[in-house]
């Protein structure tokens, strides 16, 4: 299975919405905040294409690329790089693509001297993805937790 990223346009806001609901949903339900207008809202002010990325899987046999999720990463004031955005359709999970996306964010960051840092739902899944790769929590409040990995402290 070959990995790849492809750029995302303006017209890719509603198929990437789709994509963002079918992976929150579950965790926003469990702390009984999901609310599909907000949600809308919320995204719409995050989409900037010139920071996000398709990820894209080749699984070969002439299958052609798969949209399988979605990568943003953008460069914050204070120097550090925000993981904004990193979720695969369900059907993607559990086949290392998480990973090899988080390798590429991090191999970025190693190379320009940065920190990563990110907002996750609390008492989500994706929290144990973040710990094993070297994330820290560094602070929060009851819907989302805070969490930093710096180039030393994930070497």
């Amino acid at each position: 299975m070959n990995l790849s990223f492809a750029p995302v346009v303006q017209s890719d806001f509603e198929a990437l919405f789709d994509l963002r609901i079918a992976a929150m949903r579950q965790s926003l339900e469990r702390l009984g905040i999901f609310n599909l207008d907000h949600a809308r809202t919320r995204f719409q002010s995050q989409f900037d294409p010139q920071y996000m990325q398709h990820i894209c899987v080749d699984a070969g046999a002439g299958a052609g690329l798969e949209r399988a999720g979605l990568l943003t990463v953008v460069p914050y004031h204070d120097g550090r790089l925000k993981l904004q955005h990193l979720y695969l359709l369900p059907a993607w999970h559990n086949r290392r693509i998480g990973d090899w996306a988080l390798q590429q964010v991090q191999d970025r960051a190693q190379r320009e001297g940065r920190a990563v840092w990110l907002e996750v739902l609390n008492h989500s899944d994706a929290i144990r993805f973040y710990e094993r790769h070297g994330f820290v929590h560094i602070g929060g409040d009851p819907i989302d937790l805070l969490y930093q990995w710096c180039p030393a402290q994930g070497m």
